[in-house]
């Protein structure tokens, strides 16, 4: 598929204009960096796209019958430029071991459990755990629009659950479309400690968009059309200094919250207009949870539901932190391979940052 027929808005006049082949592999990764920044989407304030569909959803704009949503934007073009990113042969994990945290901080997920089978000649082992009790992609299925009960593309809980029962928006997508992209991080721990910010990583504390504005800015970084946004912010950090006792206290909790991004309209219209293919986060729940829906509607219902793009949460982004440092840059391909599981709603990301 070529971007002009990816996004048909606007884009072939913008390649005529650059005298650009719509192939974009013999490009130098300045100019492709300029002609994907240029891609262009219908505007935020045109959301929802037709009148009765959720509120800032974008459902039938990749196709009535889509079952990727964002991913769209990770065509071979994009995959090509990221690997551009790749200088020195540094790979990272952005896992968490399967069964961390200790106790899981929703108490209706189920810690993992890991049995060896000793066969006397060979041996195997069996895991049983909750595809969102460790590092995770949140899937399409797993958060519907609250008011409607609605999933992307108008997917309802009849088709997840229902006697007819099918695999629509489920993990498999993901699996059979492995996330090969450039990934981006803002440090927002790392900047706190700097300006000496306050940081209650278990409470709702939200971080507001200016201050990953201005993280964007200090780090020097800019954003494009395909890109996965990954934001530190210093939950997995303070977790990893627990006892295991206040490790369990805090997976117990009858009232669980996590900081994370404020789930403001200005907020939701900044991740559209930067066209991230998705996001991930080291906390809970991407966005700070409970969320107070400022907008009326949270970023799980827009972003999942509305927009089809995966969340990743309670990522392991400490490495990844020292190694941006270490080489004064903040971006990197970005890989991820998923379950395959059909009709899935979730799984372990599986994902690794090369340098």
């Amino acid at each position: 598929m070529t971007l002009a027929r990816l996004f048909p808005f606007k884009f072939s006049r913008l390649l005529r204009k650059n005298n650009q082949a719509e192939d974009l592999g013999n490009l130098k990764s300045c100019e492709i960096t300029t002609v994907l920044a240029n891609v262009q989407r219908p505007a935020f304030d045109e959301l929802p796209l037709r009148k009765g569909d959720p509120k800032g959803s974008a459902w039938n704009l990749w196709g009535k019958d889509d079952e990727l949503g964002t991913l769209n934007l990770i065509t071979k073009d994009f995959t090509r430029a990221a690997a551009t990113e790749i200088k020195v042969g540094k790979a990272i994990s952005l896992n968490l071991p399967i069964n961390v945290p200790m106790k899981p901080m929703n108490p209706r997920r189920k810690a993992c459990s890991h049995t060896i089978i000793a066969k006397g000649y060979a041996n195997d082992d069996e895991l049983d755990f909750n595809t969102q009790s460790s590092s995770h992609w949140d899937g399409l299925r797993h958060y519907p629009y609250s008011e409607t009960q609605q999933f992307y593309n108008g997917v309802v809980q009849d088709d997840i659950s229902g006697e007819k029962a099918n695999s629509k928006i489920g993990i498999q997508n993901l699996a059979s479309h492995p996330l090969v992209t450039r990934g981006v991080l803002l440090d927002w721990y790392s900047y706190s400690l700097d300006k000496k910010l306050p940081h209650s990583p278990f409470t709702n504390q939200s971080i507001p968009l200016w201050q990953l504005l201005e993280v964007a800015r200090e780090q020097r970084v800019s954003f494009r059309r395909g890109d996965i946004l990954l934001i530190r912010t210093g939950w997995t950090a303070v977790y990893n200094k627990l006892t295991d006792g206040e490790k369990i206290d805090l997976g117990g909790r009858e009232h669980r919250a996590s900081c994370g991004v404020e789930a403001t309209r200005d907020a939701i219209r900044w991740h559209w207009e930067q066209g991230f293919a998705a996001v991930a986060t080291d906390t809970v729940a991407y966005e700070s949870w409970p969320s107070t829906k400022p907008w009326g509607v949270s970023m799980h219902e827009v972003f999942l539901s509305g927009w089809g793009m995966p969340i990743g949460e309670t990522w392991d982004l400490e490495e990844l932190s020292e190694t941006c440092k270490q080489l004064g840059r903040w971006t990197f391909m970005l890989t991820s391979q998923p379950l395959h599981l059909p009709a899935g709603v979730a799984s372990p990301p599986n994902a690794t940052a090369i340098f």
